[in-house]
């Protein structure tokens, strides 16, 4: 094996990271008084990975004493040729073919098919996850082939120690933070009055990409224009159709998802083309207050419902409103409370149904290790404004992981 895992350009993670995380795991079984547990990595943030440090969406069982087997639908033949001998391997007992046959196999073979097992892929945290992402016709399957298991919902305990990033994963997330970094220089330096928008988008992913970095789902949320108050995936990405081409006056605003190492980072990179006006800079100090007063307030023992509501106060005293939360951890994702007050929005008067809310996204107690998309947007009169990068809690308090995206950019 080379010296990939020395290159402190390119960090892997460890052996030790790897026993690190199945002890943790193997806290979790005896907590929970399980066997076993049983993770689909079929979901947006691959939870098999956490085991097995690979990306490949996987069926992983790990027991109270044995090492993670992983069943692969097909044989991993990137494993077995020279470029992928580069990569240290964290699980050797891989088995391909149809997984749910080799998962009871295996079950039987060790006298775990009428033990309590945990399951993790029943429900989730990503958007749109919260039913899971085991298909009806799997989860059926393994209820019909293992009918003595008695299954448990492990997915929010399991998430709960993602949630925690060590000092190695630390490392990885400050690298993909970075490129996010260098992926909002390069949409910043892209932006102009004539350009386009997929110009601006596409410098952003290569800035990723060639430093080492991946996107996942959503992949980018963008909008560009002289009004909005949507925020999502733009339209181009699945319709197709023309970019919208630059002018002054214009915003152009992103939401990037910069990835290294299985560590997701975002940044919201906004950027005015031209001079703002007066509104875009109540919108913008609206925001600026927000991440301030929230990373004044982020410490261990402060609950993730407590930070959210510090920093949606200047939302709330400014009569405007929000299109995506102020503050979410990543990852996996809670999200706090989402189009808080649209109705004090003139520019919404003219529909017929206000966009409903969503409220916070679950709650817990904040701890070192912790980190958090920093996202204060503000909306009036079709306008918007979203600052914010990635946030480490660290014992030496919070750690800013970005500066670029967090003010309102002019060119």
């Amino acid at each position: 094996m080379t010296d990939i895992a020395t290159d402190h350009a390119y960090p892997t993670l460890s052996l030790r990271e790897r026993d690190r995380r199945w002890a943790a795991v193997r806290g979790l079984l005896k907590e929970h008084e399980l066997a076993g547990i049983v993770v689909f990595g079929t979901g947006r943030d691959h939870a098999d990975s956490y085991l097995t440090n690979e990306g490949r969406r996987t069926i992983v069982l790990l027991t109270e004493h044995e090492d993670p087997t992983m069943f692969t639908g097909d044989v991993p033949l990137d494993r077995l040729d020279a470029q992928g001998s580069r990569w240290q391997r964290w699980v050797e007992d891989w088995q391909h073919g149809d997984g749910l046959a080799n998962l009871v196999a295996a079950l039987r073979e060790r006298g775990l098919d009428r033990s309590r097992l945990g399951v993790v892929g029943l429900t989730g945290r990503f958007v749109g996850e919260a039913a899971g992402t085991i298909s009806y016709r799997t989860w059926s399957r393994v209820l019909e082939l293992l009918p003595d298991v008695h299954w448990v919902d492990t997915a929010a305990a399991y998430e709960s120690l993602v949630i925690v990033k060590s000092p190695e994963e630390q490392v990885l997330l400050r690298k993909a933070a970075a490129l996010g970094e260098q992926a909002c220089r390069a949409f910043v330096d892209t932006a102009r009055a004539g350009g386009n928008e997929h110009e601006i988008a596409a410098a952003a992913f290569h800035a990723i990409v060639a430093g080492g970095g991946w996107v996942r789902w959503p992949f980018m949320l963008e909008r560009a224009g002289a009004s909005m108050f949507a925020w999502s995936i733009p339209e181009w990405f699945e319709m197709g159709g023309a970019p919208h081409v630059l002018r002054k006056g214009d915003t152009i605003a992103a939401e990037i998802f910069a990835f290294y190492g299985g560590q997701e980072s975002q940044q919201q990179i906004d950027v005015s083309i031209g001079e703002p006006s007066p509104l875009l800079r109540e919108l913008e100090e609206v925001c600026l207050e927000s991440y301030r007063v929230g990373i004044e307030a982020l410490t261990p023992g402060l609950r993730f419902s407590e930070l959210a509501a510090i920093m949606e106060e200047p939302l709330q005293r400014s009569r405007t409103w929000n299109t995506g939360p102020m503050v979410q951890t990543v990852s996996p994702i809670y999200n706090s409370a989402t189009r808080i007050n649209p109705g004090v929005d003139p520019a919404l008067q003219h529909l017929e149904t206000l966009p409903s809310g969503h409220s916070i996204d679950g709650d817990f107690v904040i701890q070192e290790g912790h980190a958090f998309a920093f996202e204060p947007n503000a909306l009036r009169d079709g306008q918007r404004v979203c600052v914010g990068g990635t946030v480490l809690l660290t014992s030496n308090g919070p750690e800013e992981l970005n500066s670029i995206p967090n003010r309102l950019n002019v060119v």
